[in-house]
């Protein structure tokens, strides 16, 4: 998604509160809807997320972004589970109403919200390696992907050659 989709989407409220935090937190964090269901207050410290992956458990320790942290709002109880989402086939159903509402003509699956994390990490200027990391994957093979939309990229690499005066 891009920078715009999501500035709609944050504007627009969703069917189902919760829904909307734990997309935008994927967002903000790379965590799929696995790690946000089992999220707990014991998992933040510090402005800092720390967990395993469900799908390969690697360790995810990473600081967190300005606006994941007001997206968590106010810690409660270390056990506390931060979200309470509901089942997978009602958070895609409030998802793609959400998203249609503010008028983004694609189709948007909860596992987007990973996708959009590490395109715009690669978009900020980092590299694979870090992205990679940032994401708890096991290497930048499976990051590769992500680089297919970022087209932007080039124009800013080869923008970025240096000049040279010609006589």
């Amino acid at each position: 998604m891009t920078i715009d989709e999501l500035q709609a989407l944050a504007q627009k409220p969703c069917g189902n509160v919760q829904v909307k935090r734990a997309f935008l937190f994927a967002c903000y964090t790379g965590l799929g809807m696995a790690e946000i269901r089992k999220l707990t207050w014991s998992r933040i410290k510090n402005e800092r997320i720390s967990l395993f992956r469900e799908k390969n458990g690697e360790q995810v320790n990473n600081d967190l972004h300005p606006i994941a942290i007001k997206i968590l709002g106010q810690p409660g109880n270390r056990e506390e589970l931060i979200f309470n989402c509901p089942s997978d086939p009602a958070v895609s159903k409030d998802l793609k109403r959400w998203v249609k509402e503010a008028g983004i003509e694609k189709n948007i699956s909860f596992y987007c919200g990973r996708h959009t994390y590490a395109v715009n990490l690669l978009m900020g200027g980092n590299n694979l390696k870090t992205v990679a990391d940032c994401m708890a994957q096991t290497s930048t093979k499976h990051t590769l992907k992500y680089l297919n939309f970022t087209d932007e990229l080039k124009t800013k690499a080869i923008a970025s050659l240096p000049e040279i005066t010609l006589i």
